[in-house]
């Protein structure tokens, strides 16, 4: 979703509704910014039951996410990986989302995909940044939207 394509529509919610953040420290940096962003927005729209986890790495949104799905209406799992010299990035990247897809369609919940992979570290910059491309805010609202 580009900044320029994407609405931030009033939607009917529940604010009852527990919702998980699944974030990686790996890159905290620049995954802070989003699960700040997201916190921020979700509380904006009335959230009350709102839990953020950390897990070390990207690797491990995918069981966290899981285990953390199981009590929780839905889930927003964010990770940033940047594009290195080995493939380490395409095995993480591919992985880890069809690790979460797959979390989400056999739980049968939302689980908003924040794994931001990019190529270098000004794209990274760009996309997590609250000034900037904001994706914290517009995945958060990818929940919001898939729960209502």
């Amino acid at each position: 979703m580009s900044k320029e394509g994407f609405k931030f529509t009033s939607t009917k919610i529940n604010p009852s509704l527990k919702i998980v953040i699944v974030a990686s420290k790996w890159n905290a940096d620049l995954v802070n910014p989003m699960v700040q962003s997201a916190s921020k927005h979700l509380k904006e729209l009335g959230f009350k039951n709102l839990t953020v986890n950390y897990v070390p790495g990207a690797w491990e949104l995918v069981h966290a996410s899981q285990k953390a799905i199981q009590e929780a209406d839905g889930v927003i799992s964010f990770g940033v990986l940047i594009r290195g010299e080995t493939t380490h990035y395409e095995l993480i990247s591919e992985s880890v989302a069809q690790g979460l897809m797959k979390v989400s369609i056999e739980t049968k919940k939302p689980l908003a995909f924040g794994l931001i992979a990019t190529e270098n570290q000004a794209q990274a910059e760009q996309r997590t940044n609250p000034k900037q491309l904001d994706k914290g805010k517009e995945i958060a609202q990818s929940l919001v939207e898939m729960l209502s």
